[in-house]
């Protein structure tokens, strides 16, 4: 495997170094993809080059099984790494003005092509004065022992036959004082044992392995993992009776208003329930297991702590619970273990399966670690220095992804989103923070938006959806797979439509009747079933009816379409009457003529355009954009910046209102 480095070695060297990252891709993207060794991406690997001049380190953030030889790790000078645990001066600085000039000097012992920014591992000081090959990982047939009392005897039996005990490393700060801390233990084994240690655990954190190669050291890692796990059994069991899916809708619902109430932030809530979820509910003192407090830093920094017991769900005294944590100074709970339901998960894409993971891990040590003397937490003081740690918040930013807009983790409805306006205003909604389900008759062209957003944004903002808005049952079953996968609705965009272009002497009754069911009856449809998710979620919600100006003034040859943009107008204007005491706001937008990607603006209608104005095709558009007082093209991008506006909260006070976009070609009376 050949990798570009920097060519200032003997090809030796270079050999060398190719080596060392081929040893570093193989040995994480192994363990990287086993979720019983790693939660959440957690973990680092590192490998020395033979000569000693260099280290592969996993870079901060990166998930083990991801990293290849374009991304994923730093390589560093190893002497600079060393240097930073030996210089006194580091030990004089404040906690964290020192833990930021030590994540400056690893940055500054980097030498590589790397230009991304990636951050070498925060412990890469700690690697350095380990063996050649380093596995650091964090299983929960260890994590059950670190966090037990009775812990580290039963370690010490279980490895008794060692020639070389494995080292046992009482719990400090990670990062520079882990780091002084296991130089020093190190040491005096080296002086006890006249070698280096081969195994590590770390109390309260994980294992380490380090071996002269790669295979020596997966080979160890499996040993490890293999004598601890033996011992232990999984809290694993089933459900005497499996919850309703109304049960399981209710539950959603309630966690993210309670989530809501508590905080001010929208999330989506995503539900797991599995045979580990299930057996740890039938511990008789489930409840109590789950009260201790963080066991480790990876449960502290993604789930905010263990999941929250809920007896019943009521969104009240949950986000009461919520707010007292606050209150207290911590993070609120992002996952819920409701009793004969299952687990719920407050968080988007990346985050919440990360929140699951560590959740499932935290399950499997509390239930073990009772077993062996009762469970060892997090102090206070350990607690509030991970808090604070910025190395932890980098690497919780990284997971996150995308920066927030305003309508961040606001989940939307837009019908008719595979081309036009529809298009337009889910991609806008997705470009304001918000996750957007694209509902569409045409399938493959909702794909093709929820590729565009993709691109701009995030595979997880979007999910595509085919609905007929016309038909009831796909209606239901389109707000079904909405609740199953986000959890919640915040607003509906009812988007799609058609214009039969004849003349009233010409108008086919059937296209009259298509026009009335697609533009009335599926609006309708779509706002039935929002509002009823809505007031059942408890959290307001917003509504908005895409008309038209031909719905303020009519146009020529254009009866079903001027007659169903102007029912639109009046069904939402009697909605707001309906839902404005449920705190759900209904409004209209009304566009001019928008032509960029439109399925309605076709060849065929713009020469029925031309023809009722006695002009050529090609003069349609012109003509018009010279209608308007600004004498401007409407975009796609001004209609969806007018739907982000009446869904956020700067519209707050707005409903039963018709916001016009047509660059004042039509003035509402």
């Amino acid at each position: 495997m050949k990798v570009n480095v920097t060519k200032r070695n003997e090809r030796g060297q270079d050999i060398a170094a190719d080596q060392a990252l081929a040893d570093l891709i193989r040995i994480s993207n192994i363990v990287g993809k086993d979720p019983a060794l790693v939660q959440g991406g957690g973990g680092n690997t590192s490998v020395k080059t033979t000569d000693g001049k260099y280290m592969y380190i996993k870079a901060s953030g990166t998930a083990l099984k991801d990293m290849n030889t374009a991304q994923g790790w730093r390589r560093m000078c190893l002497d600079s790494v060393l240097a930073i645990i030996r210089d006194p001066s580091i030990t004089k600085l404040q906690t964290q003005t020192r833990e930021v000039e030590v994540v400056n000097r690893l940055l500054l012992a980097c030498d590589d092509n790397v230009t991304s920014g990636a951050r070498p591992s925060v412990e890469a000081h700690l690697h350095g004065r380990l063996d050649q090959c380093v596995i650091h990982l964090h299983p929960s047939v260890v994590s059950a022992y670190l966090n037990a009392k009775d812990g580290q005897a039963r370690l010490e039996k279980l490895f008794r036959d060692e020639k070389a005990q494995p080292l046992w490393v009482p719990y400090v700060n990670p990062g520079y004082t882990l780091a002084r801390t296991i130089e020093k233990l190190v040491a005096g084994y080296r002086v006890q044992f006249r070698r280096m240690p081969r195994i590590l655990f770390l109390d309260k954190h994980g294992l380490f392995v380090t071996a002269p190669t790669a295979g020596a050291a997966l080979r160890l890692v499996r040993k490890v993992i293999e004598r601890c796990g033996e011992p232990l059994r999984p809290p694993a069991g089933t459900r005497t009776r499996l919850p309703e899916e109304d049960q399981v809708r209710a539950a959603k619902l309630c966690v993210r208003r309670a989530f809501f109430e508590a905080t001010g932030t929208y999330t989506p809530v995503t539900y797991t329930d599995d045979r580990v979820v299930a057996g740890f509910e039938r511990c008789a003192d489930a409840k109590r297991l789950l009260s201790c407090g963080a066991l480790t830093p990876d449960e502290l920094v993604y789930s905010n702590g263990p999941a929250l017991w809920v007896d019943r769900c009521d969104a009240q005294a949950i986000a009461k619970r919520l707010a007292a944590q606050i209150g207290a100074g911590r993070k609120p709970s992002a996952a819920f273990l409701v009793k004969d339901v299952g687990l719920f998960t407050a968080g988007t894409g990346k985050i919440a399966q990360t929140v699951r993971d560590v959740v499932a891990y935290s399950l499997f040590i509390r239930a073990n670690a009772r077993r062996m003397g009762g469970i060892r937490t997090l102090t206070r003081a350990e607690q509030k220095f991970i808090n604070e740690w910025e190395s932890e918040a980098f690497r919780m930013k990284l997971v996150s992804g995308t920066g927030q807009g305003q309508l961040h983790n606001r989940i939307a409805v837009v019908t008719g989103a595979g081309s036009g306006l529809g298009r337009s205003i889910a991609v806008g909604l997705a470009r304001a923070g918000a996750l957007v389900a694209l509902t569409d008759i045409d399938e493959k062209s909702a794909q093709e938006t929820a590729g565009i957003i993709a691109c701009e944004r995030s595979a997880k903002q979007a999910k595509v959806i085919r609905c007929d808005v016309t038909s009831e049952d796909s209606v239901r079953e389109t707000f079904e797979q909405l609740l199953s996968h986000w959890g919640g609705l915040d607003i509906l965009v009812n988007a799609a439509g058609i214009a039969p272009p004849y003349a009233l002497v010409d108008m086919p009754a059937d296209k009259w009747r298509l026009a009335l069911e697609v533009n009335l009856t599926g609006y309708f449809l779509m706002a039935r079933e929002a509002a009823r998710i809505m007031i059942a979620q408890g959290m307001g919600g917003s509504v908005i009816n895409l008309s038209s100006k031909s719905g303020l003034d009519a146009s020529k040859n254009n009866a079903a379409y001027n007659a169903t943009k102007a029912g639109e107008l009046h069904m939402a204007r009697g909605w707001a009457l309906e839902l404005g005491e449920h705190g759900i706001r209904v409004n209209c937008i009304a566009p001019g003529n928008v032509f960029e990607g439109s399925k309605i603006w076709n060849p065929e209608y713009i020469k029925v355009c031309a023809r009722k104005n006695g002009i050529r095709p090609d003069e349609v558009i012109p003509f018009y954009v010279n209608k308007t007082a600004l004498r401007r093209e409407i975009k796609g991008q001004d209609v969806a910046d007018a739907v982000v506006f009446l869904c956020s909260d700067k519209a707050r006070t707005i409903t039963g209102q018709t916001l016009v976009a047509d660059s004042g070609q039509v003035m509402v009376r």
